[in-house]
């Protein structure tokens, strides 16, 4: 973060065998909101949780809509 904003909007964490997908924007909550489907989102205690196999089409979407992804 600088000066409490964040650098991305958001940030993926790789766990092996799932990935943790967390907004870290209010433009990024809205893009999950408009994007993922509600039947299909896992939300954890630090985000959605999500398939490996499924991490690359939705990292793809989000860049083509302008969006910043952080790794880590």
């Amino acid at each position: 973060m600088l000066m409490g904003v964040p650098v991305a909007d958001f940030r993926i964490i790789n766990h092996g065998t799932i990935c943790i997908l967390q907004a870290l924007t209010e433009v990024a909550e809205n893009w999950v909101s408009e994007y993922l489907p509600a039947d299909a989102t896992t939300w954890g205690q630090n985000g959605i949780v999500v398939e490996p196999r499924y991490v690359d089409p939705i990292i793809d979407g989000i860049v083509a809509d302008g969006l910043e992804v952080a790794h880590g």
